[in-house]
């Protein structure tokens, strides 16, 4: 008792949504409210926990908030996230659209956003949702399914994917626009696929020429080479940072390349101009050397400074000398006049020694007047003839004169008794060389010399103001009157400050030239070619100091300096000495080369061949150098004459081929002229430009003007090629266009009755007037369209057909039913006649068959197997019509109805329509049927119509 107690006590305060019966919870989810905590955990709790789908469901029913279902969507089953769906998709209970919008903004589950987006009531909370939407896969079937189709083009703009677009293109056939629009996308990245190939494959180009540029064997057209990849490097947009690190070290390296050979052909060039120059320069060294002669041989007295001077110059014109004629031949007469001016000043250096060497006598002898002894030392010296004297020598002679002359002989007194005296004759002498100098004395001359000089001095030229001062002063001494001699001091004077100042700016340079040879010579990291340039360089520079400043003692140690760096050279210069044989053989070989090409030359040679042989000959020739000079003269005049002849070899072809490009712009002009097709114009200016190509090149000016005009009249039919293309472009534009018209019309056209197959008849018609779609995209894409709606209408009208031809048939059977059943009654003696229906299906000949049957039935025969008969071979025939299949009881029958149809359409054939009508009046007309015989072959017919 008491446990029946307690459990009923716990039935009545049980609340009723844990009730036992789900029924009853069900109902007891209506008093729970939501908004109120307790009970909204309540119905959290029945929709995660109760067995029973229908109190989930009615839980479910009463959550009205999307906010409260979220936090359940992990826990519960699929029956919350459907009702979830539901309030966010606008169904029953659903909230504000914009409460909704703003939440789904901040969703992140793919499957609760892809279905809002498929299922939502509003265009702008599917795009909401979608929006949200990151799986592509979720995307793309809204791309494709989706009902609206602003949500499907915003899905498909969303789609980035290779896999993506290609299945938009395939599975998007709801929506034209996204196939389209994935379709262009495709075929956009195609060809930026193929521009970014094309462009790699361009740098790859373009990075293995530059790359192969510094390897390859020198042409002339390099350096034009590689300015042009290099502007077409620059064309293309940035590579990659190694691809641009290895063009940049590829182009640094030809730059490299090009640089080196332009250095060596500027060095060649130099040569040249040297080899050129080799007459003025060495006229210069011997003009230096007779100025240095002039000058000593000028002066009234000389001493050690002036033959120091002298043999400074000497070495130094010396030494420039050897350096020319290392390299290269001296004239003759050149090398003649050198020998001859370094005998003299020889002669006047070796007596200046032996003055030297005799100089502690001679002072000593003029001490003791020992007139034997200076007389002995006198013919010792052996001074040069007018070489003018020293002081020691001239005292030396004075006190020989001074001494008493020895008596003289009879003879001589008689003589000078005659004569006169020499003290007298020389006095008279004199005094007659002053009248005769004052008399020959041309002030104007004078005066002129005189501003010469003065403008010498103004332009800072030393050398010929000295000796233009020196000659002036030697001509006029004591003949001048004051105002010229002063002037003529004063400018001595100049003179004389002008040398005191190029010696102090020289002095310094002197020095720093001596102790660069210096160093120079005692440097062991530098290569010989450094060590030999920079030794040139020296000695140019201490060339053009010329005798300022100058001392025999920094002349000694810059020959010394010089000479020991000429002994390190040794074999270099001997290295050097072998190239140059070296190159004088393949000098010589390049000689015979080319004798052997002018002499063996064919009539029709290529001159673009010929110029390139020229061109390399060229090359080859200034690159074998350095050579010996007198061998190399010659083979340069042996070479300029090879050229000469092939040049003239070259000038020859080159005008028989102007003269046949000639031809070619007189038949170009002609063939512009003529009013022939464009297009075969175009093409035979084509095979003249062909031949225009193959003839090589004519004189450069010659072949300017006959291009100019054979291009321009090439331009006119070009031109007239392009007018009559775009033309007829314009033309197949306005027919496609046309079509294009037509396509639209007939797409948008949906036959609805037979009667309307003349509106397609009319299209047939007028696109056999249009012609055939042209080849290209756009036509064949036109074309496919045009055959899918043409077959798609025809399918439409062949329904319409089989439609009107199974509704007929009704009528048909109908009116064969009523004769087999006339037939039937005919045989128990009812005879009667039945009447043709008043319809459209029935024709004249379907009357006179109809009155046909009837009278038949009136002479009712005894047997009706040909009749039946006659009937199943109709049954084959509208299968045969039908191109319906045939069972092989009626393989005969076939035979015998194909045979009867060519016999009958011996003569025209026959349409379709016609003969099917034909077939039904033979239907009609066909009887008396026995009753079961029509029952049998009935289901048949109506299978044929129905097939």
């Amino acid at each position: 008792m008491t446990g029946l107690l307690s459990r009923l006590t716990g039935r009545l305060f049980t609340p009723r949504w844990q009730h036992a019966n789900p029924a009853i919870r069900s109902a007891a989810t209506d008093q729970l409210d939501p908004e109120i905590p307790d009970q909204r955990k309540i119905l959290e709790t029945l929709i995660l926990e109760d067995d029973a789908l229908e109190v989930r469901h009615a839980a479910l029913t009463r959550m009205q908030s999307p906010e409260r279902l979220l936090p359940l969507l992990d826990r519960a089953d699929g029956l919350v996230r459907e009702r979830l769906i539901e309030l966010l998709s606008g169904g029953q209970d659903a909230p504000s659209l914009l409460s909704r919008e703003q939440l789904v903004e901040r969703l992140d589950d793919s499957e609760l956003l892809s279905a809002v987006a498929s299922r939502g009531d509003n265009q702008q909370l599917r795009l909401t949702a979608l929006s949200r939407l990151e799986d592509e896969e979720a995307l793309i079937h809204q791309a494709c399914h989706n009902t609206i189709a602003a949500v499907r083009h915003a899905a498909a703009a969303r789609i980035t994917s290779q896999a993506g677009l290609e299945r938009l293109v395939r599975d998007a056939k709801r929506d034209r626009h996204v196939q389209r629009q994935a379709r262009d996308t495709l075929a956009q990245r195609r060809a930026d696929a193929q521009q970014a190939d094309a462009l790699a494959a361009s740098r790859d180009n373009l990075l293995r020429q530059m790359e192969k540029l510094p390897r390859q064997a020198w042409e002339d057209s390099v350096p034009s080479r590689y300015r042009s990849l290099l502007r077409e490097w620059e064309r293309l947009p940035a590579a990659d940072y190694e691809i641009q690190q290895r063009f940049e070290e590829a182009r640094q390296q030809a730059h490299k390349v090009i640089s080196d050979h332009e250095a060596r052909e500027e060095a060649i060039r130099a040569h040249e101009r040297l080899s050129a120059n080799l007459n003025t320069h060495l006229e210069e060294i011997l003009s230096a050397v007779d100025q240095a002669r002039e000058d000593l041989y000028s002066r009234d007295c000389v001493n050690d400074h002036d033959f120091a001077s002298l043999q400074a110059q000497r070495r130094l014109q010396g030494e420039r000398w050897r350096e020319l004629t290392d390299q290269f031949s001296a004239p003759a007469e050149l090398l003649e006049r050198q020998q001859r001016l370094q005998q003299q000043l020889q002669d006047a250096l070796d007596a200046w020694h032996r003055h030297q060497l005799c100089q502690g006598e001679l002072d000593a002898a003029l001490v003791d007047n020992d007139i034997d002894q200076l007389r002995r030392l006198e013919s010792e010296v052996a001074w040069p003839a007018g070489l003018p004297q020293t002081a020691s020598l001239s005292a030396v002679r004075q006190a020989i004169s001074a001494a008493q002359p020895e008596e003289p002989t009879e003879a001589a007194q008689e003589q000078d008794a005659l004569d006169g005296s020499p003290a007298q004759d020389a006095e008279s002498a004199d005094a007659s060389r002053a009248a005769d100098g004052k008399a020959s004395l041309d002030l104007d001359a004078l005066d002129a010399e005189l501003a010469r000089l003065e403008a010498d001095l103004d332009a800072g030229k030393l050398k010929p103001a000295s000796r233009l001062h020196r000659s002036l002063r030697d001509r006029t001494e004591g003949q001048l009157d004051n105002a010229r001699q002063t002037r003529l001091r004063q400018l001595g004077a100049r003179v004389a400050e002008l040398r005191d100042w190029q010696n102090f700016v020289a002095a310094p340079k002197r020095e720093q030239l001596l102790e660069a040879i210096t160093t120079l010579s005692e440097r062991d990291d530098i290569s010989d070619e450094q060590r030999d340039r920079q030794h040139q360089q020296l000695i140019q520079q201490w060339r053009e100091l010329g005798d300022a400043a100058a001392s025999r003692d920094a002349s000694q140690a810059f020959r010394t300096a010089s000479d020991a760096i000429k002994l390190r050279l040794r074999d270099y210069r001997e290295s050097r000495k072998q190239l140059r044989e070296h190159n004088l053989a393949m000098r010589e070989a390049l000689c015979e080369q080319l004798e052997s090409l002018n002499g063996h030359a064919m009539d029709d040679a290529d001159p673009d061949s010929l110029r390139q042989i020229r061109d390399r000959a060229r090359e080859e020739w200034r690159r074998h150098t350095p050579v010996p000079a007198g061998p190399g003269r010659q083979l340069s005049h042996r070479f300029g004459e090879a050229l000469t002849a092939l040049q003239g070899l070259i000038d020859s072809r080159a005008g028989q081929i102007a003269a046949a490009k000639q031809a070619l712009v007189d038949a170009v002009e002609a063939l512009a002229n003529e009013d022939s097709p464009a297009r075969a114009r175009a093409e035979q200016a084509k095979a003249l430009q062909s031949r225009w190509r193959e003839m090589g090149r004519a004189p450069k000016g010659e072949e300017q003007r006959l291009w100019a005009a054979f291009r321009a009249a090439c331009d006119r039919i070009f031109a007239a090629r392009d007018q009559d293309r775009e033309d007829r472009d314009s033309r197949e534009q306005a027919r496609l266009d046309q079509w294009q018209a037509l396509i639209e019309r007939l797409d948008s056209w949906e036959p609805e009755t037979l009667e309307d197959a003349a509106l397609l008849d009319d299209a047939l018609k007028e696109a056999d007037t249009l012609g055939p779609l042209p080849r290209g995209k756009r036509g064949d894409g036109m074309r496919r369209r045009w055959t899918g709606i043409l077959k798609r209408r025809e399918q439409r009208l062949d329904e319409l057909h089989a439609l009107q031809l199974r509704e007929e048939w009704q009528q048909w059977r109908d009116l064969l039913e009523q004769h087999a059943v006339a037939d039937a009654s005919a045989r128990n003696g009812d005879v009667q006649d039945v009447e043709l229906p008043n319809t459209s299906a029935f024709d004249n000949n379907s009357r006179q068959a109809n009155a046909a049957r009837n009278q038949m039935r009136q002479a009712l025969p005894s047997n009706c197997s040909a009749a039946n008969e006659r009937l199943a071979e109709l049954r084959v025939h509208l299968a045969i019509l039908f191109e319906a299949p045939l069972g092989s009881e009626d393989e005969s029958r076939r035979l015998t109805v194909q045979v009867a149809r060519i016999n009958q359409q011996l003569g025209e054939r026959m349409e379709r329509e016609e003969e099917l009508d034909e077939v039904l009046d033979a239907l009609l007309a066909n009887g008396p049927l026995d009753w079961d015989a029509w029952q049998t072959e009935l289901p048949r017919f109506d299978a044929l119509f129905n097939h």
